[in-house]
């Protein structure tokens, strides 16, 4: 016995009509965010003008700035208007399968996308890198929740790349009709570990991964009855007959293969270029020349030797040089932000000279002459802003860390929990 399809004629009753009006318009404004956008737009400067206030976008990495939880109540309260106004002058129609059937493929293709690209970047592990050199040196304590949770998905290579290919095999599941079922299960698993993280760690993706999780629930439900059949009642389901966007066979051939090809030409392009920001920026990227922490053992400022007091506000602790030429200069007192010295880095190794450039103006705030005493010590000398400064230091890096060098064992006689 074959399952009607979502195009068989069966009448729809009143509130699912309504649902599916609400529903089809709220997707329209936020999976197709062209029409939402202007149209929040207009009205933003309509209540700006009336009540004296408007929120604006502005970029900063984050999904849930005021602006984005304006732009969902708009959209919600849009799409409760126009599913009303729909009710209202369309009372004839029965159901609207085939305008369901266009829908859910669109969606289809959408969240598979977005599955795809969150997946490679996790793979290829672009979206979280090993913990930096800083990082290692940062108090728990002073950590984000954000960054915490960055500090644990980059460590292991292993759980990166096994919740990557979770989400890769759950968009690839979504491109074909005959295995949706399966690749909305797949991926409402992982986006719901996904959206719990942001919520737990206050990773600002909340509202995009819930609309991604949503749309994953949206398809178990179109299929919610024999699920229940399967898992719950335990009572035979048949098959599920899709509907061939077109009549000739090899019509419907020619579009599988196109979409095959199309798939892996998509996946070789995330890949490739996935590989190429690693190499670029991520833990593949080269080390600088000076990469590395050095601890100050002797600090002398304008031939004053200042002791290694954890009181004091001047004194340098670690100089740290990262990859892509960043740097940080950690004070004695290593928690809060005013007492640590963010700079960019550039290293003349011929001449043996490392500069310290603001991030703000590009101007070169330090330049300092360095040489090696023996293997693992350095001195640098030179001038940072007004100030005369001569360091004595021990080189170490991210090996020297427990975090890093512990590795991975099978066999543990005591737990090693430090």
């Amino acid at each position: 016995m074959n399952q009607p399809n979502t195009l068989t004629a069966t009448p729809w009753n009143g509130f699912t009509k309504f649902l599916f009006r609400f529903f089809f318009a709220f997707c329209a404004f936020s999976i197709l965010p062209a029409i939402g956008n202007i149209l929040f737009n207009i009205t933003n400067e309509l209540v700006g003008s009336l009540l004296g206030t408007e929120v604006s976008y502005h970029p900063s990495g984050s999904g849930d700035t005021l602006y984005d939880y304006y732009k969902l109540a708009f959209r919600l309260i849009l799409a409760l208007i126009v599913a009303l106004i729909w009710t209202l002058v369309d009372r004839k129609s029965k159901e609207y399968k085939l305008i369901l059937y266009l829908q859910e493929t669109y969606i289809r293709y959408y969240l598979g996308a977005f599955m795809l690209v969150y997946g490679f970047s996790k793979v290829i592990k672009t979206q979280f890198g090993y913990p930096s050199l800083p990082a290692l040196l940062s108090p728990l304590g002073d950590k984000s929740p954000m960054g915490l949770a960055w500090t644990f998905m980059g460590y292991s290579d292993t759980y990166s790349i096994f919740s990557g290919l979770c989400e890769v095999a759950g968009g690839l599941l979504l491109m074909y009709r005959k295995t949706r079922t399966l690749g909305a299960i797949v991926c409402f698993g992982v986006m719901l570990n996904v959206f719990l993280i942001n919520m737990s760690y206050d990773i600002p993706v909340k509202l995009f991964s819930f609309e991604l999780l949503f749309l994953s629930a949206f398809f178990i439900g179109l299929d919610y009855k024999r699920l229940v059949n399967v898992f719950i009642l335990n009572k035979p389901v048949g098959t599920q007959v899709n509907r061939p966007p077109f009549k000739p066979k090899w019509a419907n051939l020619t579009t599988q293969i196109a979409k095959g090809v199309a798939i892996v030409a998509a996946s070789g392009l995330m890949i490739y270029n996935g590989l190429k920001s690693q190499a670029q920026y991520g833990d593949a990227a080269p080390k600088p020349p000076m990469y590395g922490i050095y601890e100050v053992e002797e600090f002398v400022i304008n031939n004053d030797t200042l002791p290694p007091m954890l009181t004091d506000t001047i004194r340098w602790r670690y100089v740290i040089i990262d990859k892509w030429d960043s740097g940080n200069v950690f004070k004695m007192q290593t928690s809060g932000s005013k007492n640590r010295i963010y700079f960019r880095s550039k290293t003349d190794t011929l001449n043996k000279h490392i500069s310290f450039i603001s991030y703000n103006d590009s101007t070169e705030v330090g330049k300092f002459k360095y040489y090696k005493t023996d293997s693992i010590h350095y001195t640098f000398e030179g001038i940072y802003k007004n100030d005369t400064i001569k360091m004595n230091t021990l080189r170490t890096d991210e090996n020297d860390y427990l975090l890093m060098n512990r590795g991975f064992h099978w066999i543990n006689e005591y737990p090693y929990n430090r």
